[in-house]
């Protein structure tokens, strides 16, 4: 009988494994035939880390999930994305585009929109928290990471992930942050030049950039702002922003000659970027093909949002459908069912006056949208069938139902309606 020795999830302790050819390991299935690559695997995690040991072993795991058909699945295009990243890069090509992927990639797939970046030419990519980080570690993506939303300090200081940063949101957090810290640690330091939701004020600034350099285990790795109103042109408020940014960035940059990011445009502010001091922009909405700027961009939306027709019935003049009973056919009509709700993504204020497109056609949305199940009036498809294909939301930006047109229709933002794209829809890149 042969031993395997893998590390255990507490420091580097060991627990022994047992295995035979008839035997199971725990987690890995051993045959005599893999013996010898087990041993060889062991020898090389008492050199490797055991988080990225586990690390791999789960995404081997994963991938041996049971395949079923979805009810429901969202197609993100790969061309789409990296087109719209090209497209941003070469509005100034002196500023490096820092990819945001917060919000589960804004509705597109966190993890799918961070392999689909594996390799471009990106300084970091911006996340929310550090569960977010972390899910891009655990699937293998690599490239370094700015986490740009509230992290407490606890958190911060027990990080163990390579090449993350963090960015710390006022005084007070700096303050704990350099009283925890144990070791080396990057932060970016918000400035609040006039969102006024985060930020060390400008009258604080001294005092900040004194404190970490007091501190040889805090690293300043950038300084950045958000602009509040940059998608309105002649903003009196943005222009305001702005000049308090460039003497913040300036005086930081006095006191940190070595400062690596300086940043303070989001989409909507890449047409100002000539006017702001910086080496980075943010890119968040257009990077999924919304142009939110005042630059003519040509962008393509990622997201198509598809489902099959579940059950289609003839309905008589005067019939009625949906909770409420809210819809009432005008003459007979033929009525589809879809297995896509308001748990799934679809609005409900698209109830009775959205569309779904079956066949390249734009059907009405009848009734109430459920919470699991949306009625479509497919009477302008008379070969509509069980099984056909049902868009919900289109990528063609000209479409009924594009994310532009439901979100106006619902009178909000396409923001919204891709982040209420639930995660736990498959994600198929294409």
């Amino acid at each position: 009988m042969g031993r395997l020795e893998l590390p255990t999830l507490t420091g580097y302790a060991s627990e022994t494994y047992a295995y035979t050819s008839s035997a199971t390991c725990p987690f890995l299935a051993l045959t005599e035939h893999s013996r010898l690559r087990a041993q060889k695997q062991y020898t090389q995690l008492m050199t490797l880390d055991f988080g990225n040991w586990a690390r791999k072993i789960l995404r081997r795991f994963r991938k041996m999930k049971r395949p079923y058909r979805t009810l429901v699945t969202i197609t993100v295009s790969r061309d789409a994305i990296l087109h719209n990243l090209h497209a941003f890069q070469r509005i100034s090509p002196s500023v490096a585009v820092a990819p945001v992927l917060k919000s589960n990639a804004y509705g597109h797939g966190l993890r799918e929109v961070g392999k689909i970046l594996a390799g471009e030419r990106v300084p970091f990519l911006c996340v929310d928290s550090f569960f977010e980080a972390l899910a891009l570690r655990n699937a293998g993506v690599r490239s370094p990471i700015l986490v740009i939303g509230y992290t407490p300090a606890e958190n911060l200081v027990r990080n163990t992930l390579p090449d993350i940063s963090f960015c710390v949101i006022g005084l007070s957090d700096l303050r704990e942050a350099s009283r925890l810290v144990r070791t080396p640690t990057k932060i970016h330091l918000e400035i609040d030049t006039g969102m006024h939701r985060h930020g060390v004020m400008p009258e604080e600034l001294d005092d900040a950039l004194a404190l970490v350099r007091s501190n040889p285990r805090l690293t300043l790795d950038g300084v950045y702002s958000h602009l509040a109103d940059a998608d309105t042109p002649g903003s009196a408020h943005t222009e305001r922003q702005i000049s308090r940014w460039n003497a913040a960035a300036a005086k930081a940059r006095t006191a940190f000659p070595g400062l690596r990011y300086v940043h303070c445009a989001a989409t909507a502010g890449s047409a100002r970027l000539p006017e702001m001091a910086g080496n980075v922009m943010r890119l968040g909405i257009g990077l999924y093909g919304f142009n939110v700027s005042t630059e003519s961009l040509d962008l393509r939306p990622a997201l198509e949002m598809r489902t099959s027709i579940t059950s289609v019935r003839a309905l008589a003049q005067g019939e009625r459908v949906g909770y409420n009973a809210t819809f009432e056919a005008s003459a007979p009509t033929a009525i589809a069912s879809i297995p896509a709700g308001y748990y799934e993504g679809v609005d409900r204020r698209l109830s009775n006056k959205g569309v779904v497109l079956v066949r390249g056609i734009p059907c009405p949305i009848a009734g109430r949208v459920s919470m699991n199940i949306t009625s479509i009036d497919v009477s302008a498809v008379p070969e509509a069938r069980v099984g056909d294909a049902a868009i919900v939301l289109s990528a063609d930006p000209r479409a009924p139902n594009s994310v532009e047109a439901v979100a106006a229709a619902c009178g909000t933002i396409p923001y919204e309606i891709l982040v209420h794209i639930p995660s736990h829809l498959r994600r198929s890149v294409i």
